[in-house]
């Protein structure tokens, strides 16, 4: 389904046929679209890319377009933020994980890790990410996403990013985005949207208790969303040791 589907939906559902309640629908469909968005990593929001790196590059900007997603929307896709990271040096075959972080962590254990000075660059063990850069032109609303490594790269190599995707909302703008009218990116989203713009309709006809019951319906329905993540899919749960070398066979034996 699209915006204006379920804004019409929704609408014959309450009986309200005017062209001005179907635009407000529309406008409600698309605010609460970003909300379930991003209230969870969810598997049709994701995506990779890499880009290489130079050595001694403290802030990485990611202007790039994303490599590949789970689904296709037709049009560029921009990251919003990134989850995780892998950096490979230049000529090696393996790379090393790289997780998020918060940079007042840093400061409370190590604050030389944050300098950019050449006594303390070694390969990327962390990074955090920094306010956006401001660039709707070439980023879409939402501006640029940057990270910082940590600590900063001593050689050139590439690094593998996992991040979440832009929604085409927040990239382009609500007006834009009701616009353009295309399918959502998540699937299973259509039934909690469509009680999601009920409530919205009640709430703003002042009908609360009417409004509080779909807004109930609207929460049931994304948790099923969650349920299918987690369970119509095969999962393996790993957990992967992060070795520098300095274990050898003699330290479990």
């Amino acid at each position: 389904m699209t915006i204006s589907q379920v804004a019409r939906a929704a609408c014959d559902k309450l009986s309200f046929t005017d062209a001005t309640t179907v635009a407000l629908a529309k406008k409600f469909c698309a605010r609460r679209y970003s909300l379930i968005w991003d209230s969870a990593l969810w598997n049709d929001t994701l995506a990779v890319m890499n880009l290489s790196v130079n050595a001694a590059t403290e802030v990485v900007t990611l202007f790039d377009d994303v490599d590949s997603q789970y689904t296709s929307t037709g049009s560029p896709c921009l990251l919003d933020l990134v989850v995780a990271c892998r950096f490979t040096v230049d000529g090696d075959d393996g790379g090393l994980d790289i997780p998020a972080s918060d940079w007042q962590a840093f400061f409370q254990l190590d604050p030389g890790t944050w300098n950019n000075v050449d006594t303390r660059r070694a390969t990327p063990t962390n990074f955090v990410n920094l306010p956006r850069a401001s660039d709707t032109m070439l980023y879409g609303q939402s501006g640029v996403p940057r990270i910082k490594l940590i600590p900063t790269p001593d050689q050139n190599g590439t690094l593998f990013i996992l991040g979440k995707q832009q929604s085409r909302i927040r990239q382009l703008g609500e007006d834009a985005a009701i616009t353009e009218d295309m399918p959502f990116t998540i699937r299973g989203i259509d039934n909690a949207l469509i009680a999601f713009t009920e409530g919205d309709l009640l709430e703003y006809s002042r009908q609360y208790a009417k409004a509080q019951a779909k807004f109930g319906e609207a929460a049931s329905h994304v948790s099923v969303m969650k349920d299918m993540e987690r369970n119509q899919q095969q999962q393996i749960s790993r957990i992967i040791p992060d070795d520098d070398g300095s274990i050898t066979l003699f330290d479990i034996i």
